[in-house]
């Protein structure tokens, strides 16, 4: 099974929506609409989290959702 960690620039989020749309396992929005990685840490300017479980695929299309590039899936 694959390890991977989402990073997530919270300070260029746009609130679009896109990745929590895509993939509601990894993400999904705070009070104000903002990304933020399901069960990781989240502070004003980044959210990261490490998963190790089979959803890879939706976590790289969402990466690729987003308009502005703000979040980064990487292979551990």
């Amino acid at each position: 099974m694959a390890k991977y960690k989402i990073v997530i620039n919270r300070e260029e989020c746009i609130a679009c929506g896109n990745c929590y749309t895509v993939d509601p396992i990894h993400f999904e929005s705070d009070d104000e609409a903002l990304a933020q990685v399901v069960g990781g840490e989240t502070d004003t300017s980044t959210s990261t989290g490490e998963f190790e479980d089979e959803e890879m695929e939706a976590a790289l299309e969402a990466e690729e959702a987003c308009p502005v590039s703000i979040i980064e899936v990487t292979k551990l």
